[in-house]
């Protein structure tokens, strides 16, 4: 039986002030290779060739941006993308211990714009071109900038044809899940903007994020999943563009582990990142991690890791990532650890069994 992915998601997250892109957008995530190089077992490591500061350098230790006590409640399905992104999002940012994003005009004009450009030119990605139908500006930066005076901004955006998304709640958490965008999503931004269009044989759902709310300790991370969660899904489809198995594309439009992610505020810098999970027992799960190191056209303050294989229902897994996190001309030595549980067997993004030959793969 032949899979496909149901959506397209693109990510892009630029720090206008040092331009620097902390996630970038781009095709791909179609190809389907099917490499039969095995998966590395060990662990997962993303320094390579990263050199850690002397120990005379190094200033203090990071700590885990403590999680909410008590979880912020998801939003159920309302039949309006829109509103449930926005509760979806904010939910996420104050049950990992971030603030809540306020709605911003401006923020909330372009994203709409660029979600009916895809929809009325029936298409994905970040970029317009001149010419087409509903063409506000060529890239997120343009449209965004024409909306005001943003000191940072980013993009995330789903697109496909309407029977991937089974509810309003879809498109926002097919984003959260992807490990790429979900940084950007739990990134330090002050606000953010939400824009859903359709019709019936198109949907788009787009977030602009703008401005640093400079909520993030320059000795912390947010991590997801968080400390204590409960209930992660086990696996996830992985179809995500940057793609999280560039190296390993055997995995890619494969069904892996349910990806973890780490990250600082935007001053920072991940260093000689290494994780490692492990299972109750303390056996290995062997992930690939993607950091600043191995991709620093798409990464400067998160990294993630994905497991190759998906985890156990109902189970633990602790986290532990070592490394460095610079900030300016401060070091702080990252040593954290912190455990989840997964609930049932899930999927994430699940993929949509028997997809027509020749329609678009609608890949996020």
């Amino acid at each position: 039986m032949r899979f496909s992915s149901r959506f397209r998601l693109e990510a892009i997250s630029l720090f206008a002030v040092a331009l620097l892109a902390a996630c970038g957008g781009g095709g791909g995530g179609s190809s389907g290779s099917t490499s039969t190089s095995s998966a590395p077992v060990g662990n997962a490591s993303g320094n390579n060739n990263a050199q850690t500061p002397p120990a005379t350098q190094l200033a203090g230790s990071v700590t885990l941006l403590p999680a909410a006590a008590t979880p912020t409640t998801l939003p159920s399905a309302s039949g309006n993308a829109t509103a449930d992104g926005i509760a979806y999002v904010n939910a996420m940012r104050q049950t990992v211990g971030l603030p809540a994003l306020a709605s911003d005009a401006g923020l909330t004009a372009a994203s709409l714009d660029h979600a009916t450009y895809l929809v009325d030119n029936q298409t994905y990605g970040h970029d317009e071109t001149a010419g087409l139908p509903g063409y506000t500006g060529a890239t997120p930066q343009a449209r965004i900038a024409a909306e005001g005076n943003y000191s940072a901004y980013g993009e995330v955006v789903v697109a496909g044809q309407p029977a991937a998304f089974p509810n309003s709640v879809t498109p926002v958490q097919t984003l959260f899940d992807a490990p790429y965008h979900r940084i950007v999503m739990l990134d330090d931004f002050q606000s953010m903007g939400t824009g859903t269009s359709a019709n019936a044989s198109w949907e788009a759902f787009n977030i602009d994020f703008g401005n640093e709310a400079n909520a993030m300790p320059t000795t912390a991370v947010v991590t997801y999943p968080y400390a204590g969660q409960k209930g992660v899904p086990t696996s996830w489809f992985a179809n995500e563009s940057p793609n999280p198995f560039a190296n390993a594309t055997q995995y890619e439009l494969t069904t892996v582990g349910y990806p973890v992610t780490i990250q600082s505020g935007f001053a920072g810098t991940l260093n000689a990142l290494n994780f490692t999970i492990t299972d109750a027992s303390g056996n290995n799960v062997p992930c690939l991690a993607q950091t600043p190191q191995t991709d620093p056209d798409e990464l400067t303050n998160g990294a993630l890791c994905v497991p190759y294989q998906p985890l156990a229902s109902n189970a633990t897994y602790q986290v532990h990532v070592t490394g460095v996190l610079t900030n300016g001309s401060q070091n702080n030595v990252i040593d954290v650890a912190w455990s989840f549980s997964t609930g049932v067997a899930t999927v994430s993004n699940e993929a949509q069994p028997g997809a027509p030959a020749n329609r678009p793969l609608p890949l996020f």
